[in-house]
This record gives structure tokens, sequence and C-alpha cells, in this order.
């Protein structure tokens, strides 16, 4: 019997463990760094001639651990387009879609 508890508490404390998530600072330079990459992703995975991300960045929260950027630049025809991309931080993935109606908000200043 005693075995028998000694394995639950192993299962329980164990699953308590990988469910935690630690809460680690991050330094200027790590999300300098994520950025360059999801940039680098988004136009990678655009396919556009001289492409180039408008405005800033959208980035959400952990809980929807996603980053979007608006690009805009020239197919292989030269025809303009401008497209969304989604790059999912977790698995460090980028889909694009064309997004020819959305445009980047003014600056105020």
């Amino acid at each position: 019997m005693s075995r028998f508890f000694g394995y639950l508490t192993f299962v329980v404390i164990t699953g308590m463990a990988s469910s935690t998530q630690m809460a680690f600072a991050s330094t200027s330079e790590s999300w300098d760094e994520l950025y360059k990459r999801v940039n680098q992703a988004c136009i990678d995975k655009s396919g556009l001639v001289r492409p180039e991300i408008i405005d800033a960045k959208i980035s959400f929260s952990d809980v929807v651990p996603i980053e979007a950027r608006l690009l805009r630049g020239a197919d292989d025809k030269g025809k303009a387009k401008r497209l969304i991309c989604v790059f999912d931080r977790k698995t460090g993935h980028a889909e694009v879609q064309e997004a020819p109606e959305w445009n980047a908000p003014a600056l105020v200043q």
C-alpha cells in the first residue's frame, strides 16, 4: 500500500512540475532577436520581390503566442501585393495570406 502512495505522490508532483510555467524576465536583446527572426520568416514566406514590413509589429500575449506583420511588395510579375503574416512563437512557423484591403494605421505624431 505504501508503494502505491509513493508512486501516486511521484505522479502528482511530476505532473504539477511539468504543468507549472516559470516566468523569466526577457532581455531587450532577446526580444530584438525574436523580432528579427519573425520579420525574416515573414519576408522569406511572402514570396514577394523586395518585400517590406509595413509599420510596427503586432504582438500578442503568451496565451496566444502569435506575432503578426503586414507586408507589401510585388509578385514575380510586378503586381503590387499586400500580405498579412502570422508567426507562431512556439513552433516558429509563419503563415502568409493576401490582405489587399488591410492598411497600416497612420502614425500620429
